[in-house]
C-alpha cells in the first residue's frame, strides 16, 4: 500500500512537472522568451491606449512586445517607446520603415505594427529608432465630422436668405415674362397677319409679271420693249462719242491759245517783264535810300525819323540815348528770365508758351503805336564773366525780336534787338536786370496821350 501511494505520487509530481514544463515553454515560446531579440525604438506624441506588454508586429507578422514607455520631459516632447523585436526579422526593419499603433478590430488591443522598409535604405542597429506615425483616433474622425457638420449648417443659413431671395427674383421674372408675352401676342398676331398679306400681294406681282401685266411685266415678256430699250442705249452712246470729240476739240483749242505762239504766252512774257523791270526799281530805290540814311548830309534828318542802325550802335551809346533825339522819348516794359525762358539739355534758352503770353500781355500796350515808331528788344543776363552776359543777352533779344516779328508782322527796319549785359539803369531792381525789356521810341506828343508802364512782369 505505501508503495503504490508513492508510485502515485511520484507520478502525479512527475505529471505535474511535465505539464508545468510545457506551459512554461508554449507562453515561452508565445511572448518569443527563447528566440534572439533586440531593442528598437519609436516615438508618439500619443500613444492610443499602448500599454507596457503590447504586441509587436513587423509587416503583420508578431516579432516581439513593448516593454518600456518612457514619459517626455516636456509638453512638446514625445513619448519614446522601447520594443523587444525578433532577430531574425531585423533585415525587414529599416531606416525608411514606420512604427504606428493599430487596433485588432474595432475594440481590441493596442499593438505596435513596423512596416516593411525598402531595400535601398540602412538596416536600424539594436537601439535605433524607427520613425513614428501617430496613431489614428476614432474622436478625431467625430470632431472632424461634427467640425464639417457646423460648417454645412453655417453655410446653409448663410445662404438661406440669398436662395430665399433668389427664389422670389425667378418668381417676379417669371410673371414679367408672362405679362410681356401676353402684351405683344396681338403685336405677333398682326405681324404674322401682314406677313401673310404680304405672300399673298408677292404672289400675285409675280404672277402678273408673268402675264406680261404692267410695266415691269410688258420689259419682262414683250420682245419689242427690249428692242426699244436696246435702241435708247445705242443712242445714248453716239451721244457719248460726240461729247468726246468735242472735248477733245475744246483741247487742242486751249492748248493752242497756251502755246508760245499764242495771245496767252505774248501777255504773260509783256507780264513777266514788267514785273521784272519793277523789282529792279523796287532794289534801286532801296539802295538809294540806304545810301541816303548814311550821307552825312541826310543822316540827322534820318537820325529824327528813327532810321538807326543798331549794329552801327555800341551798347554805351546806345545807353546813353542816341535814340532819345528830342522829339522821342523811350518807353520800356521790363520783363524777367524766369518769365520767358525754359532752359534745353544742353544749356541753351528757348521762348516757353508761358513767356510767349507774358509777350503778348505786353504788346497790347505797344500795338496801337507799331509799326509807326521803332521798337528795340533790349537783352540782359547776369551769370557769368562779361562776355557770357553780352553773348546770352543777345541770344534773349533775339529770340524775342524773332518771335515780334513773326507773331505782329512788324517790319524789320522799325523792330532791332541789341545785348546790354547785366546793367539796366532805371530796371526795377536799380541798376541790374535779368531778361529783357520792350522798348518803344515814341514821339513826345503821343507820348502825352499814353501811360507809360513802370511795373515789370516778374514770375
Amino acid at each position: 500500500m505505501k508503495s503504490s501511494k508513492a508510485v502515485g505520487a511520484g507520478a502525479f509530481v512527475v505529471v505535474g512537472a511535465l505539464l508545468f514544463t510545457v506551459a512554461l515553454f508554449m507562453i515561452g515560446e508565445r511572448r518569443m522568451l527563447f528566440q534572439q531579440r533586440y531593442t528598437v525604438y519609436t516615438e508618439f506624441a500619443r500613444l492610443g491606449q499602448l500599454e507596457n506588454g503590447a504586441v509587436v508586429r513587423v509587416s503583420g507578422l508578431d516579432a516581439g512586445e513593448v516593454t518600456e514607455v518612457r514619459i517626455p520631459d516636456s509638453p512638446s516632447a514625445k513619448f519614446r517607446i522601447a520594443m523587444l523585436v525578433r532577430q531574425d526579422m531585423s533585415h525587414l526593419i529599416r531606416t525608411d520603415s514606420v512604427a504606428t499603433t493599430q487596433t485588432e478590430g474595432l475594440v481590441g488591443a493596442v499593438y505596435v505594427n513596423i512596416g516593411a522598409g525598402t531595400d535601398q535604405a540602412a538596416i536600424v542597429p539594436p537601439g535605433g529608432t524607427v520613425a513614428g506615425r501617430e496613431p489614428f483616433q476614432i474622436s478625431d474622425l467625430l470632431q472632424q465630422a461634427s467640425d464639417s457638420v457646423m460648417l454645412i449648417t453655417d453655410t446653409v443659413e448663410a445662404l438661406r436668405g440669398d436662395a430665399e431671395h433668389a427664389v422670389k427674383q425667378i418668381a417676379l421674372t417669371a410673371e414679367d415674362a408672362h405679362a410681356m408675352i401676353e402684351k405683344v401676342t396681338p403685336d405677333i398676331a398682326a405681324i404674322a397677319q401682314n406677313g401673310n398679306r404680304i405672300s399673298a400681294d408677292t404672289r400675285d406681282i409675280i404672277a402678273s409679271i408673268n402675264e406680261g401685266k404692267g410695266t415691269l411685266g410688258k420689259l419682262v415678256n414683250d420682245d419689242a420693249v427690249y428692242q426699244q430699250i436696246r435702241q435708247i442705249a445705242a443712242e445714248t452712246q453716239m451721244i457719248m462719242a460726240n461729247v468726246r470729240d468735242l472735248s477733245a476739240e475744246a483741247k487742242l483749242a486751249i492748248g493752242d491759245f497756251r502755246s508760245k505762239d499764242g495771245p496767252t504766252q505774248g501777255m504773260m512774257s509783256d507780264m513777266r517783264v514788267t514785273l521784272a523791270q519793277a523789282r529792279e526799281a523796287t532794289a534801286d530805290l532801296a539802295d538809294n535810300m540806304e545810301a541816303m540814311k548814311r550821307n552825312f548830309l541826310l543822316r540827322g534828318f534820318f537820325n529824327k525819323r528813327g532810321y538807326y542802325d543798331l549794329n552801327t550802335i555800341s551798347p554805351a551809346d546806345y545807353r546813353s540815348g542816341v535814340l532819345e533825339n528830342g522829339k522821342r522819348k523811350a518807353m520800356r516794359i521790363w520783363l524777367t528770365s524766369g518769365v520767358l525762358f525754359e532752359r534745353r539739355p544742353d544749356g541753351t534758352e528757348v521762348l516757353s508758351a508761358d513767356g510767349k503770353a507774358r509777350v503778348d500781355s505786353a504788346m497790347a500796350t505797344f500795338l496801337n503805336y507799331v509799326p509807326a515808331n521803332p521798337i528795340v528788344v533790349e537783352g540782359y543776363a547776369t551769370d557769368g564773366v562779361l562776355g557770357e552776359q553780352f553773348e546770352r543777352s543777345r541770344a534773349r533779344a533775339t529770340l524775342v525780336r524773332e518771335y515780334l516779328l513773326s507773331r505782329y508782322r512788324l517790319t524789320p527796319q522799325h523792330t532791332g534787338s541789341i545785348a546790354l549785359a547785366g546793367d539796366a539803369k532805371g530796371s526795377p531792381n536799380k541798376d541790374r536786370w535779368d531778361g529783357v525789356a520792350l522798348t518803344l521810341f515814341l514821339d513826345r506828343e503821343q507820348l502825352q496821350f499814353a501811360t507809360q508802364p513802370v511795373a515789370a512782369i516778374k514770375p
